[in-house]
């Protein structure tokens, strides 16, 4: 087995991992359990090319794990792993890999569970593989660069066309985080020509623990201690999450009398002038919007689980981890209508049309009930 850590590498150092972070650390963690010492990790960066010590590849996937997951038995497994320093060789096969050719045989499988590594480096693949002779096996979290490349930044697509044609120009397994994501991924590749081995599907489930508890920082206990009711959008604020609704349905709530509060739960991502700009520039909402980056995971917990509903209004979502997290924590969703909401939604979703504007307005105002009196 031969996992590309390079996603998982990228962010040694983070205090927390988005959902695509997480599921790849997860087929990762798992990976190395069931192969142990015949599992081996390569990854791939802007410098280079490297196989990881297998003792490296253990400790970082342990380090994520204590640090994302909060599982102290990992931190001791990580050992005194502190500074993460790899050593990148020339590209020689014969002096590359720590077992000569044993890890590139028929009987090997290379897999990538993040939309990243070797996929990123042109011709990376031909030079592991150049008979194409292993197993290559990918775990497709979406096609969203492809198909709503107006919600990426412009070389997004190209880069992620490239990704996908490096990995499948020689028989591949293709695993999809829902049925949604399978039906369009099967249909990518027969336009495109894939030599698919095999299809798959495996949704992630959640593996919901209450994170211990840990000091709040000043704005998130001032914004606790207001008792007036608010809603919570998580994520990163991109264009496709549709941030832009909300922000507008909050201008005209801010004209009325005992308007709810919207918590905003995200790093800011790309393409987001409008929204920046209504964050930054629109005095009508700054009493009841609120914006929060890097959070620690109880801080997202305790935000969300006092909320009156998580918002989910995306235009495209691979799957929407968030709306687990939620309901987890028994709180209700109002989510688009997609089709991969209506896959993996709780019973209690109430889903709306993300170009709904009016629709909602009334549903967030009919949560909280007194809202309805313009100043």
């Amino acid at each position: 087995m031969l996992f590309d850590i390079s996603r998982l590498v990228r962010g040694y150092e983070q205090p927390f991992g988005t959902g695509v972070d997480r599921i790849d650390l997860a087929i990762g963690l798992d990976l190395a359990k069931r192969f142990g010492s015949e599992c081996y990790f390569v990854h791939a960066g802007r410098h280079g090319v490297c196989i990881l010590p297998q003792d490296l590849g253990n400790a970082v996937l342990q380090r994520l794990q204590h640090m994302w997951n909060g599982d102290p038995s990992s931190l001791q497994a990580a050992g005194r792993l502190t500074k993460l320093r790899l050593k990148y060789e020339p590209y020689v096969r014969s002096r590359f890999l720590p077992q000569g050719d044993k890890i590139v045989s028929p009987l090997t499988t290379y897999v990538v569970a993040s939309h990243s590594g070797l996929g990123k480096v042109k011709d990376g693949m031909s030079r592991l593989d150049p008979l194409r002779k292993m197993q290559r096996l990918i775990y497709i979290h979406d096609l969203i660069p492809i198909e709503y490349p107006e919600y990426q930044r412009p070389e997004t697509k190209q880069q992620f066309s490239d990704f996908l044609k490096e990995l499948t120009n020689a028989p591949v397994i293709a695993v999809s985080n829902s049925n949604d994501t399978d039906r369009r991924v099967k249909k990518f590749a027969a336009e495109n020509a894939w030599q698919l081995a095999a299809t798959d599907v495996v949704v992630p489930t959640l593996d919901f623990k209450k994170t211990p508890a840990t000091p709040l920082t000043p704005p998130v206990s001032a914004f606790l201690q207001n008792n007036s009711p608010y809603f919570v959008i998580l994520g990163t604020i991109e264009p496709r999450k549709n941030h832009l609704l909300l922000l507008q349905i909050w201008r005209e709530l801010s004209q009325r009398e005992n308007p709810p509060r919207l918590c905003i739960i995200g790093k800011r991502g790309w393409e987001n002038e409008n929204v920046v700009d209504m964050l930054e520039r629109c005095p009508a909402i700054t009493d009841t919007v609120f914006e929060f980056a890097d959070l620690s995971d109880f801080e997202v917990q305790t935000m969300l689980q006092h909320a009156t509903a998580l918002l989910f209004p995306s235009f495209a979502e691979g799957l929407g981890i968030p709306m687990l997290e939620a309901a987890a924590l028994g709180v209700p969703s109002v989510a688009s209508d997609i089709p991969v909401f209506r896959e993996i939604a709780p019973a209690c979703t109430t889903f709306l049309n993300p170009l709904d504007g009016a629709g909602w307005l009334a549903e967030i105002v009919s949560r909280v009930g007194d809202c309805t009196a313009t100043r």
